[in-house]
């Protein structure tokens, strides 16, 4: 069985070939993104020269993701590949979020169309040099658990990254002051205290755990989920995670205007493509949802922030680590592919 981790040769891209051939290959790219617990919650179908995007819910997280912001956030990371690898093949993609007046009757009951992906031949698409080395990223992005080092990030790498925020219309807080990342770092220990005071939260994340789908052996996957499940490791890991975030000199938030589909997907879309560029300026990068999964949580860090009317969807840390050497399993395109 082929390493479905593993990106495959640019060189093999069937391009004298179908779409669907063509829209499969690309695919090998889309399911690299990362998403919540490694739950890969999408689905694609070939159509009418355009590639459609679903949202899987029953992979979302009933627990810790009962609005599904993370199941859009991650799916918008998929679409990002994908776009990324079909400019990558000369084609020129367009993205069209839902909800849709028209729309193809859903393939499954968990199954709902959120994206149209179409792919048009032409001979003018231009990459330029940052689109070409995102491409390349793909493929060597990870997440990093590891404690991060204390060396700062460069201001024009920041400065990047903000752009890349202003043209998708997005918001980025990039929070570098010590002392305001002592206090995001308080909310995460009271985030990860609360989180496993509920048996429903840790029941939830020992299965992810257990079905090895964060990259552990077989054996290490069972263990982890009967220790998650039944233990009480909450004031453990609050000091764990705490640590983590002020390790990292820089703590990412990202914010949209509106709380919907689309907004969701585009800021998927932009996570995975600041997550390709810190992984081509050497960064590391590591989500850490904990906060927003908790409403009042969720609403004193924006106070902190003072984001004003803008509402934080996503959280992570950036700065400097040892690689990470967790591998975590990627569904093969046979499986998501409908």
């Amino acid at each position: 069985m082929p390493d479905t981790r593993t990106p495959p040769d640019p060189a093999e891209f069937p391009a004298a070939d179908s779409l669907p051939a063509q829209a499969t290959f690309l695919l090998r790219y889309a399911i690299l993104a990362p998403s919540s617990h490694n739950s890969q919650p999408w689905a694609f179908a070939v159509a009418d020269g355009s590639i459609l995007v679903y949202a899987d819910e029953s992979r979302r997280l009933d627990v810790a993701d009962p609005d599904g912001r993370e199941l859009l956030l991650s799916v918008g990371c998929a679409v990002e590949n994908l776009v990324l690898a079909a400019r990558r093949f000369g084609l020129d993609p367009t993205v069209e979020y839902g909800p849709f007046e028209e729309s193809p009757p859903s393939p499954g009951p968990d199954l709902r169309h959120v994206a149209t992906v179409g792919l048009a031949a032409t001979a003018s698409v231009d990459e330029g040099a940052g689109e070409t080395a995102l491409f390349d990223a793909i493929g060597a992005r990870r997440t990093n658990h590891q404690p991060f080092d204390d060396r700062p990030v460069p201001g024009s790498v920041l400065e990047t990254f903000r752009e890349y925020a202003t043209a998708s219309g997005l918001g980025l807080e990039l929070v570098t002051d010590p002392a305001r990342r002592a206090e995001i770092a308080t909310l995460q220990t009271r985030a990860d205290e609360r989180q496993f005071d509920d048996p429903a939260y840790r029941t939830e994340l020992g299965h992810w755990i257990g079905t090895g789908a964060l990259g552990a052996s077989w054996l290490t996957a069972r263990v982890g989920q009967l220790a998650v499940s039944h233990l009480d490791i909450g004031e453990r890991e609050g000091r764990k995670n705490s640590k983590l975030v002020t390790s990292a000199p820089v703590v990412a938030v990202l914010t949209v205007a509106t709380v919907d589909e689309p907004s969701l997907l585009a800021a998927g879309r932009l996570f995975e493509r600041l997550s390709l560029a810190a992984t081509g300026e050497g960064l590391a990068v590591h989500p850490m949802s904990q906060i927003l999964e908790l409403d009042d949580l969720r609403t004193e860090l924006a106070g902190l922030l003072g984001l004003g009317d803008e509402t934080p969807v996503h959280l992570f840390r950036l700065g400097y680590a040892e690689p990470d050497s967790t591998r975590t399993p990627r569904r093969p395109v046979d499986d998501v592919l409908l």
